[in-house]
């Protein structure tokens, strides 16, 4: 790692952790909300999924028992509507690329396009309705929209249309599910959604469900990245276990930055490729063939808990086909089984996952298997300070070493990419974050690094976030920060060819 890397990283986590002592507030630290939930009533979902405070008076008959009882016109409104909720949010966000270069590296011939000042005016909008049916039965609906007007401000006409199509604006129906209880132990819940796997806040092992909106890597946490799919999910329950069973009907794979942006630039396999020679990716269609199974066995019980995972879905790695002589990307499916556990011990939340990867299809030499292995802890004994470091390392079994040192014009030659893995990756990350004023402001970092063994063998890169949440009012929120991306030592191009993004950003947001 670069030392200016270091120091900052080093300066920040003591900023943080300098500033324990500045108020005795109130005691209310969080990090154990999966063990809240009802193993009965299955895994506790989000504060916009619970309806269970939802006024059910709605259902009620209105009395007519005499005249003078009549119920008004505004009471009668109130009643209907409260089987309903309607929620959301709209905000604007800004960014500044303070280190981005004023033209791209691009191939000959190719137009260089300028990433650097101004990269984000955005103007999000997010509407949510939340409708309760009866008392076992729920549904959620969820649009999401934005427009960014910084690719206006700065000229269109200079950028790729596929750079607009990605960046300018975007439209998602986020949730789309019905849910409800067929038995008193079997429930069900059909529709677009997500499902979160694992125990990980900030590393991918187990939690293969859903695809990720990768357009801004190192931007947002995982938590907001998830992309939701149609799926039917059945959940059974018997004492302290949980069993489900989901058939993902929609193959939905990550939204990717397009080629030749600030996040995927031409040279980011090593020599510039020129625009209209990089591969195009063919999407797979709805299809009994492309159906995903996963399922799933749940135990919480006090003080820890336990989790099973199998599942067959499609990997986020692309491999080259030939169609009529033109080279496409495509995605197969990968078969994935894995466990991960919870244990609190005082003040510790100690964390471990494991999941063993079947038929990955590596495009420099053929399928193999890996097993990736995550250890971890949060640490909650200072008040209002929450520690979080996870260690994470994807070993692959009959490994060959051109699978990191194959070139791009070699790959090229033999009609493929290179892969640029590791036999052993190994990846970090470190966060922490302090909460006062009375928990209305807390201040966070994130510090993300990957590496591993074999040539150049040190941290290949990664990226670190300061940033800072501020509730102004029940309805008003802020948060800005920084984000400071790492090159490494340039074996592995990916994180050298997007090492100049640093940049600032903030974002006001009304609530309603």
């Amino acid at each position: 790692m670069k030392t200016k890397e270091i120091v900052l990283a080093a300066s920040l986590s003591l900023l943080v952790s300098g500033s324990l002592a500045a108020d005795e507030l109130e005691d209310a630290l969080s990090g154990f909300d999966e063990f809240d939930s009802d193993p009965v009533a299955g895994p506790a979902e989000s504060s916009a999924d619970d309806l269970d405070d939802l006024d059910e008076s709605g259902f009620d008959e209105p009395s007519t028992e005499a005249a003078g009882t009549a119920v008004s016109d505004l009471t009668l409104v109130e009643k209907r509507a409260s089987w309903y909720n309607f929620s959301g949010y709209t905000s604007l966000l800004g960014a500044y690329n303070y280190s981005q270069k004023s033209e791209s590296t691009v191939a000959p011939g190719d137009m260089p396009m300028d990433f650097s000042g101004l990269s984000r005016v955005r103007g999000k909008g997010v509407v949510v309705l939340d409708m309760k049916h009866g008392e076992n039965w729920r549904s959620k609906f969820e649009v999401i929209a934005w427009y960014d007007a910084s690719w206006l401000i700065n000229g269109r006409d200079n950028y790729t249309q596929d750079v607009l199509d990605a960046y300018e604006s975007f439209i998602d129906l986020k949730d789309a599910y019905v849910q409800g209880s067929l038995t008193p132990s079997l429930d069900i819940k059909l529709g677009r959604q997500v499902l979160i796997w694992g125990k990980s806040d900030s590393i991918r092992i187990t939690d293969v469900i859903n695809p990720l909106d990768n357009r801004e890597p190192g931007m947002v946490d995982i938590e907001d990245l998830r992309l939701s799919e149609a799926m039917t999910r059945l959940d059974y329950y018997f004492g302290d276990w949980g069993l489900s069973g989901i058939i993902i009907h929609e193959p939905r794979l990550e939204i990717e930055a397009p080629f030749g942006s600030d996040y995927r630039p031409s040279n980011i396999f090593g020599p510039p490729i020129p625009y209209d020679k990089f591969p195009d990716r063919v999407d797979p269609g709805w299809s009994l063939e492309n159906t995903q199974y996963a399922m799933s066995l749940d135990g919480r019980f006090s003080g820890w808990d336990l989790s099973f995972y199998a599942a067959q879905v499609f990997d986020n790695r692309f491999d080259i086909e030939l169609v009529d002589t033109t080279p496409v990307r495509f995605y197969d499916k990968i078969n994935m089984v894995g466990i991960a556990g919870n244990l609190v011990y005082g003040s510790w939340l100690l964390k471990a996952e494991s999941a063993f990867i079947n038929d990955i299809n590596y495009r420099s030499t053929g399928r193999k298997n890996r097993l990736d292995v995550l250890i971890g802890f949060d640490y909650m004994g200072i008040k209002h300070t929450v520690f979080s470091l996870e260690l994470a390392d994807r070993h692959i079994f009959d490994y060959e070493e051109r699978m990191l040192t194959l070139t791009l014009p070699d790959a090229v030659a033999e009609g493929t990419f290179p892969d640029f893995v590791r036999e052993d990756s190994l990846q970090i990350a470190f966060r922490t974050s302090y909460s006062f004023n009375h928990d209305n402001a807390t201040v966070t970092y994130l510090l993300s690094l990957a590496g591993g063994n074999g040539p150049g063998d040190s941290f290949d890169g990664g990226f670190q976030r300061l940033w800072i949440d501020y509730k102004y009012t029940d309805a008003i929120s802020l948060n800005a920060g920084i984000v400071d991306y790492i090159g490494g030592s340039g074996i592995i191009p990916f994180y050298r060819a997007i090492e100049d993004n640093d940049r600032v950003f903030a974002e006001i947001k009304y609530s309603f």
